[in-house]
């Protein structure tokens, strides 16, 4: 945890200047983490964190706190961690991942399969929209 915490600090707080209050939340306890070669990170929320996040879909498993640090980006890390965090998500059963993507980065999501939908929000000063990904049932 001590190099996930030190990958976001450096991406969220340092680089984009997200309060720490609003980036420690007290979930990771309860989270899953993935950890891409020290270098990049991301989480999923489960449960009651997921459902209060995705508005109430038990279902839905909500991917967060993706970051690559700086120089490693293009190196295809991300996509990596947000693959593990689907296969962790489908292992638990789950239907599908809800994220909440800064606008910048959508186009990065919608090459790995996910829909923007709903209007523009602020969220740490930064603009994101919702965006969702459901697996495929056979």
């Amino acid at each position: 945890m001590a190099a996930v915490h030190a990958i976001r600090h450096e991406v969220f707080v340092v680089e984009q200047d997200v309060p720490p209050d609003l980036e420690w939340d007290g979930k990771d306890a309860r989270a899953v983490h993935v950890l891409a070669d020290g270098v990049g990170t991301g989480r999923l929320l489960l449960g009651e964190d997921a459902a209060r996040k995705n508005g109430g879909d038990p279902g839905l498993a909500v991917l967060g706190r993706l970051a690559v640090l700086r120089t490693a980006r293009g190196g295809g890390h991300g996509a990596r961690l947000v693959r593990a965090l689907e296969d962790e998500a489908r292992r638990l059963g789950l239907d599908g991942v809800y994220l909440e993507a800064q606008v910048h980065a959508i186009p990065f999501y919608e090459k790995l399969g996910y829909t923007a939908y709903g209007p523009e929000f602020q969220d740490a000063g930064i603009v994101h929209r919702a965006m969702k990904r459901t697996f495929m049932t056979i």
